[in-house]
């Protein structure tokens, strides 16, 4: 005969049911974990960011960093400033340095900030080939307030030296006054610029200049 009491088997029937429960769900729990693992290394085999530079970016980018129309004014002056003392490093600290950064030419796109200055040096390797820049601002202005970005349009100029060239041959007065050569070389063009905000102030994300 069964003595055991009817109570006592509900609740032995209750406690292993939630023991099957808390096991069910620690099992999904290690299986859902086990699914996010594979995926982030499937990404990152397959190419991808590194989980926690794309994390650290996501982050990065969702942080604002405020600055005046004023702001981007002194990074053009101090980029004047380092041009026409030579200093193309100085003038580069103008632009962002990560993979954002974007030179439109009518020739090409430079994807880097490393690309952008090896091609400013190779082009102006001394301070007499940089000649002297000046930028004419034709208007500075909020693109996404909000978001802090930012745009300048205007034209830029660069003075240079002249190089004459070497004459052969005899001439006459009249031929010698007709190869009279200027002593400055001017090279312009415009530009659009597009500033986002850094933690080091505003910087130039997309320089288009024509």
């Amino acid at each position: 005969m069964n003595t055991q009491n009817p109570t006592d088997n509900s609740s032995n029937t209750d406690t292993a049911k939630k023991g099957n429960n808390n096991r069910r769900t620690w099992i999904l729990a290690l299986l859902a974990m086990v699914c996010t693992v594979i995926s982030f290394i499937y990404r990152y085999q397959s190419g991808a960011a590194d989980p926690a530079e794309s994390i650290a970016k996501l982050e990065s980018s969702q942080t604002e960093f405020p600055y005046s129309l004023d702001d981007v004014n002194q990074v053009l002056d101090y980029q004047l400033k380092g041009w026409n003392e030579g200093n193309i490093d100085q003038f580069m600290e103008g632009y962002i340095k990560d993979s954002s950064v974007r030179f439109i030419t009518d020739k090409k796109v430079k994807t880097s900030w490393k690309e952008i200055t090896d091609s400013y040096k190779k082009g102006y390797p001394n301070k007499e080939a940089m000649g002297k820049l000046s930028f004419h601002r034709d208007e500075i202005r909020w693109v996404n307030r909000s978001a802090y970005i930012a745009q300048v349009i205007g034209r830029w100029e660069v003075i240079q030296k002249h190089k004459e060239g070497e004459v052969k041959g005899s001439m006459g007065p009249t031929d010698k006054a007709k190869q009279i050569q200027p002593t400055q070389d001017t090279l312009s063009g415009r530009f659009s610029l597009i500033f986002v905000g850094t933690p080091e102030g505003p910087k130039i994300q997309i320089d288009h200049t024509w």
